[in-house]
């Protein structure tokens, strides 16, 4: 293998995409490149649960026929991605991150997952998740702890921390995750990604594994750059009538965005290097040409600690219901204690939630402040000890450990896009992320000012070191 193959994965997706349309590297090369790597790299990180690397070579040929007879199918035709073990991909299982799941096989692809063969991306493997992804730890008894390649003792994050791992180390330049309160936002900002939650609806899906948390979850888009989530994301958008929720977008018009920001959440804010950071990035907004305004939150996100209970309590009793003989025994901890609350809960619970669920919404968006796009800390704090579930503090400045989602899980609940964008990281090295926040069916806009901010910070395009290896 060349040298020049062997640095083929330091280039982002937009310029492989490139390099194949101008014939100077075939899917196949790049491919290998991206196998070589995780084969060295993936018993460390354990970002991949698993990779058929036959049927990997085989769509990297076809890509590379295609390349030849001038016929490549669109700009993602031979661009690898990973894909997230919670969406479903025909023939290739789909374990959620859980014994009670680990010889389930689905028979048919996600939307995503079709319109990504539709235009011939090639799909490299699945990737960690918690169990039923209900974890900011991507950590489970099938698959292990997934690890930050910016220093392998510190967690991922999640639930998407496998899809982030792979991306941030090198092993993909593209990755799918999901999103139902920071799971991929949330993880980008531990890794130093971009990771784009759209608007519910935006990126249609198939029903799959029974929701954990009514619809607050979407697809969510990895990359390493603004440039690679536009081009995911365009390959993923649009309305698909076998899902309704994406019926509802029209043409999204927009002038000069205004800004508003925020950093405290009640008696809770970031630690001071979180602060630091977003100091900086406030500042490189300005310096893009933003006025800014401080705004206050919305929200009281602990009003959505009810609601969020019952909803993740009532889908383990259901899938405990569906496992009877085994769930006790192959739940993680965690997730058996859900269900068990969960059983005991009645449909008037459920539906007491889902009223407050519509109380809420409406309040949120009634006191919605006048501005176009919210920008915040994407998390108070950055990655921590994998062995544990949480840090015991997150910071001196920073209230419990149970903040460690408060600027991301009310976005979910809300059904609103948000993107998180790297910024000026922890003095240690750790990644630190920026979350902007817009209206529904916004992308448009969030991407402008994603766009700006890249170019005004010197913060993106940094890699880990054991990416180098």
């Amino acid at each position: 293998m060349s040298v020049y193959s062997q640095a083929l994965w330091q280039n982002d997706a937009a310029s492989l995409a490139r390099l194949m349309a101008r014939a100077e590297v075939t899917p196949r090369e790049i491919v290998e490149v991206y196998l070589d790597r995780i084969s060295r790299l993936n018993p460390t990180i354990n970002a991949f649960v698993g990779i058929d690397t036959e049927t990997v070579r085989r769509q990297a040929d076809a890509a590379t026929i295609r390349q030849g007879d001038g016929r490549r199918l669109s700009l993602m035709d031979g661009v690898p991605i990973a894909v997230k073990d919670n969406i479903f991909v025909a023939g290739v299982p789909a374990r959620w991150g859980s014994l009670l799941y680990r010889d389930f096989i689905p028979d048919y692809d996600d939307i995503c997952i079709e319109r990504l063969r539709a235009g011939g991306a090639i799909l490299l493997g699945k990737t960690t998740t918690p169990e039923f992804a209900a974890s900011g730890r991507t950590e489970s008894r099938l698959t292990g702890s997934t690890r930050l390649p910016w220093d392998t003792r510190l967690t991922s994050g999640g639930s998407s921390g496998g899809s982030a791992a792979a991306v941030c180390a090198g092993l993909s330049p593209l990755a799918l995750g999901t999103d139902a309160g920071g799971s991929t936002r949330m993880p980008a900002a531990y890794n130093g990604l971009v990771g784009l939650r759209p608007s519910n609806g935006r990126i249609p899906r198939l029903p799959g594994f029974p929701p954990m948390s009514h619809d607050f979850q979407t697809v969510g888009v990895l990359a390493r750059t603004v440039g690679d989530t536009r081009l995911l994301y365009d390959a993923l958008a649009g309305a698909d009538r076998r899902d309704p929720s994406s019926l509802r977008f029209g043409p999204h018009q927009h002038s000069r965005p205004r800004l508003g920001w925020f950093c405290q959440v009640g008696d809770h804010r970031a630690d001071d290097a979180v602060l630091n950071s977003f100091e900086e990035a406030l500042g490189a907004l300005t310096g893009a040409g933003y006025d800014l305004a401080q705004v206050q939150p919305p929200i009281a996100p602990s009003e959505l600690t009810k609601v969020w209970d019952v909803f993740t309590a009532a889908a383990a009793a259901r899938i405990a219901g569906r496992f009877a003989d085994r769930w006790t025994d192959e739940m993680m901890p965690a997730t058996a204690d859900l269900a068990r609350r969960g059983i005991t809960m009645s449909a008037a619970d459920y539906a007491d939630a889902y009223d407050l669920l519509t109380d809420f919404r409406s309040r949120a968006m009634a006191a919605w402040p006048d501005v176009d796009v919210i920008v915040t800390p994407t998390v108070p704090a950055p990655a921590w000890d994998a062995n544990h579930v949480h840090p015991a503090t997150i910071g001196r400045n920073a209230g419990s450990v149970e903040t460690q989602g408060m600027y991301c899980g009310w976005v979910n609940a809300l059904g609103l896009p948000a993107m998180s964008l790297p910024t000026m990281p922890h003095p240690d090295g750790r990644p630190i992320g920026l979350q902007l926040i817009g209206l529904h069916g916004s992308e448009e806009l969030l991407f402008d000012v994603a766009q700006q901010f890249e170019l005004a910070a010197p913060w993106a395009n940094r890699w880990p070191d054991i990416a180098m290896c």
